[in-house]
């Protein structure tokens, strides 16, 4: 029965948006009745697919000192904090970028605001123009997932590896990424903020590993006197 079910979810992802939900919102249903799942139950259920957040304890060290280098200079809430960072490596994993060059992208693009919008339509976290990129939408629902954060950093980090893959250097799919191919010789400036961002994200890691090393290593002053 659950393999049937497998198979009903894996052929919704091909079908209309509208159509997948109210299907999808069908079997949920007919599956949490079989599980004698109470709708308190579901709504807790729901409310959890819902929150962009995550405990200290799912991260890493490395995690946690992104995570704080990033609270330092842009005041965001640990918690939301801690789910982009879980996602930004999961991406930076699967596209074989750097997890601080994502980061920074971010940072420099909207300071870590998902609903940011620009004078020239490019919303949320890595500032993707719906009107450009709405095919990468399909999947998702349609353009209005651009403000949804995990699916603006899907498909920036997308769009951004495509740059850098086209280009055949960081600046310059930074400077495709940030332009477009009508402005690409016009946006030295933000290569500069972002690379310098990144620098300083990969600095906090150094500082860091470093503090982490002293401590485990024992004080000369503490060795035993001949």
């Amino acid at each position: 029965m659950l393999g049937l079910l497998a198979l009903i979810l894996s052929m919704l992802a091909l079908a209309r948006p509208e159509v997948r939900t109210l299907t999808v919102q069908s079997v949920q249903g007919w599956l949490f009745t079989r599980l004698q799942i109470s709708e308190a139950e579901d709504e807790q259920h729901q409310v959890l697919l819902r929150s962009f957040a995550a405990p200290a304890t799912d991260l890493t060290p490395l995690q946690l000192t992104l995570v704080q280098a990033v609270r330092g200079k842009y005041k965001i809430a640990p918690e939301p904090l801690n789910a982009l960072i879980l996602e930004v490596f999961d991406l930076a994993d699967r596209s074989a970028l750097e997890a601080t060059l994502i980061l920074a992208v971010i940072g420099v693009e909207s300071n870590y605001n998902p609903f940011a919008n620009s004078p020239t339509g490019a919303k949320g976290l890595m500032q993707v123009i719906p009107e450009i990129h709405f095919e990468q939408f399909t999947p998702y629902g349609g353009t209005m997932a651009i403000f949804d954060p995990k699916t603006n950093l899907r498909i920036g980090v997308k769009i951004l590896k495509e740059c850098i893959n086209s280009t055949g250097s960081l600046e310059e799919g930074l400077r495709l990424y940030k332009a477009g191919e009508e402005s690409i010789s016009q946006e030295t400036e933000y290569i500069s903020r972002v690379i310098g961002e990144q620098e300083r994200l990969n600095q906090a890691i150094l500082k860091n590993s470093k503090d982490a090393g002293a401590k485990a290593s024992p004080s000369s002053n503490l060795s035993p006197k001949k």
